[in-house]
């Protein structure tokens, strides 16, 4: 639940820092940062929720199951957000930021800090999680990962989704 606090007041103060230091000019203004930024925050918020639960409903593990191995996974999960990109995770999470930015009308934070999670996670994702998940699910994970995009849905497939799921 810290996570929760110390995430936003590190976004808050470290992208605020980022602006002063380089300068950066208030962007997007008023009252675009107002509409956007709480748009891309929840979007975040409810992808980065969505695929949790998903993960340890359908997986029956936990998201830091590569780091404690009691808790991994045991069924791959290609379902639900996972049918649309192998670390919906980072994607959501990598959005909190964003949308704080935009609403904050902070570029540090809606730039620069997303991509310094993304990156952090990238290395992780490649060095420690893809090998562990390719040793233990083997050909069901590389055919996954063949046709399921690392981090970013393809948009006429995912409109498709959320177009049938509302009807």
């Amino acid at each position: 639940m810290t996570i929760f606090i110390v995430a936003p007041i590190l976004t808050y103060v470290v992208g605020s820092w980022i602006d002063a230091a380089l300068s950066l000019s208030k962007t997007p203004p008023f009252p675009i940062n107002l509409v956007g930024g709480p748009i891309v925050f929840v979007s975040g918020l409810y992808t980065g929720i969505k695929s949790t639960r998903v993960l340890y409903s359908v997986g029956l593990g936990l998201p830091w199951g590569e780091a404690k191995r009691r808790v991994q996974t045991s069924v791959l999960v290609k379902t639900g957000p996972y049918a649309h990109t192998r670390n919906p995770m980072i994607l959501g999470y990598s959005l909190l930021p964003c949308g704080m930015g935009l609403m904050f009308s902070s570029p540090g934070m809606f730039l620069f800090i997303p991509a310094a999670v993304v990156a952090v996670n990238v290395f992780i994702v490649k060095v420690y999680e893809e090998p562990n998940l390719e040793e233990r699910f083997g050909e069901e994970y590389l055919e996954y990962r063949r046709r399921t995009p690392f981090l970013i849905p393809r948009p006429v497939k995912l409109l498709r989704a959320l177009l049938k799921s509302s009807e």
